[in-house]
Order: C-alpha cells, then sequence, then structure tokens
C-alpha cells in the first residue's frame, strides 16, 4: 500500500511538472506573439530611419513599441555594432539559478530589410532584438509552479485519506471484528470473515486458525 501511495506520488508529480513546462512555454509564446504583431507595424519606418541615421526617430519608433506592455529591452545593432539599447522594465534580482531553468531571456531577433525587400541574397540593414520584461516571466513562473505546489499538496492529502480510509475499511475493521470475537469468547471454534476476505490475508488467517480449531478439537 506505501509502494502505492509513493508511485501514485511520483507520477502526479511528473504529470505536474509536465504540466508547469507547458503553461510557461504556452505564456512565452504568447509573449512573442505580442511582440512580432507589434514590430510588423515598425519595422519598415525603423529599416528607412536607420538608412537615414536618424536615431531619434529610431528610438521613437522602439518607445512607441512599449504600448504592448510586456517590453523588458528593445536592441538595434547595424554590422555587429549595438547602435541603440533602451530598457523599458524597472530591473529586479532574479535568482541567477532560475535563469536557465525558466528561459531568461524571453526574446526574438527580426532581420532590418531595405524597403522590406527579403530576397534569399538581400542583405538586412540590421538586426532588432526584443526582450520580454523577465521580471514578468519570472512571476508567472513563480506564481503558477506555487499553483500547481498547493495542488500537489491538496491532492496528496486527498489520496491520503482515500487510502487511510481503504486500509481502515478492508484491513482494520475486519482484524478488529476478529479480535473482538477472540476476546468476547473464550473459545471460538469458527472465524467468519465475509467473502471480500477469503482469498486474501485476513481470510487465510482465518483458515488457519479455524483448521488448526479443528485440529485440536479431532485429538
Amino acid at each position: 500500500m506505501i509502494v502505492f501511495f509513493v508511485i501514485t506520488l511520483l507520477f502526479l508529480a511528473l504529470f505536474l511538472s509536465i504540466q508547469f513546462t507547458y503553461l510557461l512555454e504556452q505564456r512565452k509564446q504568447d509573449y512573442l506573439n505580442q511582440l512580432s504583431n507589434a514590430v510588423v507595424q515598425v519595422q519598415k519606418p525603423l529599416t528607412d530611419s536607420l538608412l537615414s541615421s536618424d536615431l531619434n526617430e529610431v528610438k521613437r519608433l522602439l518607445v512607441s513599441l512599449k504600448t504592448s506592455g510586456i517590453m523588458g529591452k528593445a536592441i538595434v545593432t547595424v554590422d555587429n555594432a549595438t547602435v541603440m539599447n533602451l530598457s523599458f522594465a524597472t530591473p529586479k534580482p532574479i535568482p541567477e539559478w532560475s535563469l536557465p531553468l525558466i528561459g531568461i531571456p524571453v526574446e526574438m531577433t527580426v532581420p532590418l530589410y531595405a524597403y522590406g525587400t527579403m530576397a534569399p541574397q538581400a542583405k538586412p540593414q540590421g538586426y532588432l532584438t526584443l526582450q520580454v520584461d523577465s521580471n514578468r516571466v519570472y512571476r508567472f513562473a513563480l506564481n503558477t509552479f506555487a499553483l500547481l505546489i498547493t495542488t500537489y499538496l491538496l491532492l496528496a492529502l486527498i489520496i491520503a485519506i482515500a487510502m487511510t480510509w481503504c486500509v481502515s475499511r478492508m484491513i482494520v475493521r475486519p482484524l478488529r471484528k476478529i479480535a473482538g470475537e477472540l476476546q468476547a469468547n473464550q473459545q471460538v471454534d469458527h472465524l467468519e470473515v465475509s467473502q471480500y476476505h477469503q482469498d486474501d490475508e485476513i481470510g487465510l488467517l482465518a483458515k488457519g486458525y479455524n483448521r488448526q480449531i479443528k485440529r485440536q478439537n479431532s485429538d
């Protein structure tokens, strides 16, 4: 029974771990989709601003992406050189061990093509890297983990109560009944058990006792 309980808890922990990973990846994908939809509107004008070296316009366009509400950082690079690096979120301490575990930072890199061309041999004018607010991702992961841990503990408690009830009903009560019969009578010639316990340990105990009594009476 204990082995069954431990195996059940292990499978439950594995299922909740998979569920946590799925929910986290789904949320990160939703963030990236929001960024992708936002960057479509500024991709071409941002490229034109780079071509004209208008950094003020580049900054204005990047700041306009802040309205998405999930933006953490925007980086524009040209020829592997950082042209502009803007942070939109207030940096907060995040445990270092959680960064690879959660997959932070969540970011996407978009090539900036002149006039919107995307020919296979066309060289992009630069790249735009957008990062989701890492604090937002961390808080979501932490809240989801806390919720799943609470669910796990609650299910473990329910399973423990159910198993305790089953043990009490299937083992303790029959044994208590047999003990009561033996204490109430100085000699019990025959022990009766329910049909559910004919072939288990309680049934074997009753059959052994009955055989012993029958052997003593025959002697």
